[in-house]
């Protein structure tokens, strides 16, 4: 099982600090001499600021969005939080940087009532904490990282199943 966390950092301001949840919010840093955007929620990206723009720019496109400094680790410390937390589900579970946690699911999903259940409560409790999440299981670690961050619709695939989605993904999944 692969879980996406496209919006980690920010979704982790705005759990630590509320009142950040309904603005447009980028991280940023320093990088040769100009402040560029590292991190963009949705509502900052739905607005066209995205990670890698210059502030500057973002600031002219959205004067009110608001701003916070990049913290250096953040990304592996809460995911190996997060990790941590998901032994609930399986004894095995490990950190993928920048942004993904790999669970897995061998011998587990039964406890659920099946794959989807399982893949269902994971979500929805990661969802619970105030993270956005997307999840994919697969046979292969590989398809389930590209199914989790490419795939839309239906997110269980059996080995029987899981190439044919796999075939029309972009090149970079």
């Amino acid at each position: 099982l692969s879980l996406y966390f496209p919006f980690l950092i920010t979704d982790w301001i705005s759990i630590k600090k509320p009142g950040f949840k309904d603005r447009p919010l980028v991280v940023t840093c320093l990088s040769r001499g100009r402040t560029i955007i590292t991190h963009s929620n949705s509502l900052a990206l739905s607005e066209g600021i995205y990670p890698g723009m210059v502030l500057a720019d973002a600031r002219a496109l959205l004067p009110g969005i608001e701003v916070m400094n990049e913290r250096p680790g953040l990304e592996e410390k809460l995911l190996r939080k997060i990790a941590e937390w998901c032994i609930r589900f399986t004894p095995i579970a490990s950190i993928d940087l920048p942004n993904g946690i790999f669970l897995d699911a061998s011998g587990c999903t039964h406890l659920w009532g099946g794959d989807l259940a399982y893949l269902d409560d994971v979500s929805r409790k990661v969802r619970a904490k105030g993270y956005t999440v997307f999840a994919a299981m697969a046979p292969t670690p590989g398809a389930a990282y590209a199914l989790a961050r490419f795939q839309k619709g239906k997110q269980v695939f059996s080995a029987s199943e899981w190439l044919p989605p796999l075939l029309h993904l972009p090149p970079e999944s």
